[in-house]
């Protein structure tokens, strides 16, 4: 009964969408990846900035009785705030923007597929993977700014205040 139909399965038939869409997915964790790494290149700058510019205070702090290691603990906690206040606004956007998609493109005029709309799959296991990634990532940016902040020699700061 079958021997007179002819069956072939999705991929075989539209392979070359699916290789698109496979590899559009590659390219855009490659620049999620390149985002998050732009972001923290720019939290290592702004602490080393900060520790630059608050070397006075942190020796102040130091010789007031503060150590290396809590003088440490202060940069850190202030990277990772950031880190942690940042992915949280980028993950709410990222959501926001994700669901609205086709109406944002219709209020710019882009009519990119002439009615069809873009199909959104809203993955919650990816989203908190990335979140986590990124507060990570930005917790290993404060490391060398706190290390360089415990390192001040609250005698030579001073010394020039």
């Amino acid at each position: 009964i079958l021997k007179d139909h002819n069956y072939s399965d999705w991929r075989s038939t539209q392979g070359t969408l699916f290789a698109a869409v496979a590899m559009e997915k590659r390219i855009m964790s490659m620049l999620l990846a390149l985002i998050v790494l732009v972001a923290v290149f720019n939290i290592v700058s702004a602490l080393t900035m900060m520790v630059s510019e608050k070397q006075g205070e942190v020796a102040i702090l130091q010789t007031l009785g503060l150590t290396p290691s809590q003088v440490q603990k202060v940069f850190m906690v202030q990277g990772l705030y950031n880190g942690v206040i940042g992915t949280a606004i980028g993950a709410f956007l990222g959501v926001i923007f994700s669901l609205y998609i086709n109406e944002l493109l219709a209020l710019v005029g882009l009519n990119l597929l002439a009615g069809i709309e873009l199909p959104v799959k809203f993955d919650i296991l990816s989203l908190v993977i990335i979140a986590f990634a990124s507060i990570a990532m930005s917790f290993l940016a404060t490391l060398y700014p706190a290390r360089k902040a415990a390192k001040v020699k609250p005698a030579e700061v001073l010394r020039y205040e």
